[in-house]
């Protein structure tokens, strides 16, 4: 309800008690609470970011704990009896390469928001995880195929990261099929700004004669 002539006040009524409201107080509210977002966005994912010792072997997780949100990583599954150690992309074969890109920022959001409804606990954001993208490239017999970005989620309890039909189990580095969970073979990280060059190279645009 709007009364006043000068257009100065809103007035609210929500069944039992009338809100009275300066419109001049709008813009420094909603300015306050852009800053506050600002502010948690900055901070808080770098304090929630699961840093545990227990989980310092899985795969993803770096020196300061859990893949960071804006940070990317390249991961190459094969179809193999045992886990590689490859240091770059293979020239020939068969095999998938996931490109998992910065968090966005919805997923940061859900984050943070965990993170406070636990009470400040970031162990808890081991069992909830986190969703980010990943560009899917499959490789067969030494033909690229680029496929859609599809959604990732990631845990470190369980220890896995879901990619469509696959699993990929960050203790043993084992690519596991969605449906019944049958080894699929293994996985390792591989080296960011050489496999993105390695895989630009493949997408060049073709020179005309």
């Amino acid at each position: 309800m709007h009364d006043n002539k000068h257009g100065e006040y809103d007035f609210e009524y929500d069944g039992m008690t009338a809100h009275v409201y300066h419109r001049s107080t709008y813009p420094v509210r909603r300015s306050a609470w852009l800053l506050m977002l600002a502010l948690l966005s900055i901070s808080a994912p770098a304090v929630s970011q699961v840093n545990n010792p227990a989980y310092a072997d899985y795969l993803l997780v770096g020196q300061f704990g859990e893949i960071c949100t804006m940070c990317e990583a390249i991961v190459l599954c094969e179809n193999a009896e045992s886990a590689s150690a490859r240091d770059s992309v293979p020239a020939e074969g068969s095999f998938t390469l996931y490109h998992l890109q910065t968090r966005t920022f919805w997923s940061q959001v859900a984050t943070i928001w965990e993170w406070f409804i636990t009470n400040f606990d970031s162990n808890s954001l081991a069992v909830a995880g986190h969703k980010r993208p990943v560009k899917v490239y499959t490789v067969t017999d030494g033909l690229w195929s680029e496929g859609p970005t599809v959604e990732a989620h990631l845990s470190l309890d369980p220890a896995t990261i879901m990619i469509g039909d696959h699993t990929i189990d960050r203790i043993d580095s084992r690519w596991l099929t969605g449906t019944d969970g049958e080894s699929a073979g293994f996985c390792q990280r591989l080296p960011l700004w050489d496999s993105l060059e390695a895989i630009a190279v493949q997408f060049l645009p073709e020179q005309e004669p």
